[in-house]
């Protein structure tokens, strides 16, 4: 028999996943008038549904209210915190159930997984590296997920030796491990290492590689200009594993084809597709015609991204600044003046800097609200002035060696 908690329990989370935020707040007031509540298995359902609209506010409020807490309380507040970029927070919440706020609970792996996640994404290299030392001293470096994700947290966060060092001090790997490090190479633009690590894999024979396998290493090729290496990687996988590729395999030869501006075979590729190319193909493409400068192929892709994407902005402001490049200012202007007319507007894109420990700061292009803005600048000037008078030498020594 269930109980009156398992149904309302059911009710709440069918309204998560089937996205009635609406219906899950009348629920959430009809269970305060039948004084349903303290029941901690209906709160953290109500705290999960919360956080799953990204109400931080209504999550909180009803953590704060819980008379009794379990750790599935404070996971799931602490997760909400993180996935809605409340890193600072989470943080707090997370020191104080480890100092013994909690009422006897400890942080688990799934306390630790949230909060690395988070300063991953929040680029808190230094607050990551204190998770660290605490992992290994309460003997969570054993758990594959969180080794995992510290190797993606160092990755990203610039720090591939740490990755590295995890990489290889894990007892077990399983083939979430293998496809980090070669993301993981990949987004430092070592292809050469990322296709050690794949043939090492292969050559192990411990996992089989898998879609992801395939799009981390294609895509580390594409980034680091190994174009043979990476087509390879691409044919091998039906031909040798059996694995069907899907629109981001595509999209990522087309990127592989496009950085290195060989618009003929990129062009071919997407005839040659048993599907037909969607946005993310046409992307891409777009992306690397403004690298190169090819007006002509820059049209085509946004007039097929037109049909796909009408209500975008980006191909737009890409276009735009294509013909900018090429000196077309006539037709740049006319796209900057149709987003004006349409109603469209370019999300503006922001920056996050964190320096030893030293709380973080947002800033836009050509940002003055920084109580520093003007020693930024100075410093900023100069280093471009530097590297400018560093270009200029490489270029007279290389003009010297060609005579």
């Amino acid at each position: 028999m269930c109980s009156k908690a398992d149904v309302l329990g059911a009710l709440i989370y069918g309204c998560t996943v089937s996205g009635s935020e609406l219906h899950g707040r009348e629920i959430h007031a009809h269970l305060i008038k039948l004084s349903a509540l303290p029941s901690i298995g209906i709160e953290n359902c109500l705290m999960g549904m919360y956080a799953r609209f990204e109400q931080v506010d209504a999550a909180y409020l009803v953590f704060k209210a819980m008379i009794a807490k379990d750790i599935v309380s404070w996971n799931t507040m602490i997760s909400c915190l993180a996935k809605s970029d409340y890193v600072n927070e989470a943080l707090e919440l997370f020191s104080n159930l480890h100092s013994g706020g909690g009422g006897g609970l400890v942080p688990d792996f799934i306390t630790v997984l949230s909060i690395v996640q988070a300063c991953s994404n929040a680029g808190l290299l230094l607050q990551g590296q204190m998770l660290h030392g605490y992992i290994v001293k309460h003997s969570f470096v054993h758990d594959v997920s969180i080794c995992n994700t510290l190797i993606i947290m160092y990755a990203k966060l610039g720090r591939i030796d740490s990755a590295e060092q995890i990489f290889w001090q894990m007892d077990v790997k399983d083939l979430v491990s293998w496809n980090s490090m070669i993301n993981a190479y990949g987004i430092h633009g070592d292809g050469h290492s990322a296709l050690k690590y794949f043939h090492q894999l292969t050559d192990v024979g411990a996992h089989a590689p898998n879609a992801i396998t395939f799009l981390n290493v294609i895509s580390a090729c594409s980034h680091s200009g190994l174009i043979s290496e990476g087509y390879k990687c691409f044919e091998s996988m039906k031909k040798d594993h059996g694995i069907e590729p899907c629109m981001d395999h595509y999209a990522c030869v087309v990127d592989l084809f496009g950085r290195s501006g060989r618009f003929t075979e990129a062009e071919e590729f997407i005839r040659d597709m048993p599907v037909p190319p969607n946005s993310s193909i046409w992307g891409p493409l777009l992306a690397a015609c403004r690298l190169h400068g090819n007006v002509d192929l820059a049209e085509k892709a946004a007039k097929e991204l037109l049909v796909l994407k009408p209500d975008s902005d980006i191909w737009r402001v890409s276009l735009s600044n294509i013909y900018a490049s090429a000196g077309r200012f006539r037709d740049s202007a006319k796209i900057r003046t149709e987003m004006k007319r349409d109603g469209l507007r370019k999300e503006t894109g922001w920056s996050f800097v964190d320096v030893g420990g030293v709380e973080g700061f947002k800033f836009v292009s050509a940002d003055t609200r920084h109580h520093d803005a003007e020693k930024i600048y100075a410093v900023w000037h100069s280093m471009n002035k530097h590297m400018a008078d560093v270009a200029g030498d490489v270029h007279q020594l290389s003009l010297v060696s060609v005579n």
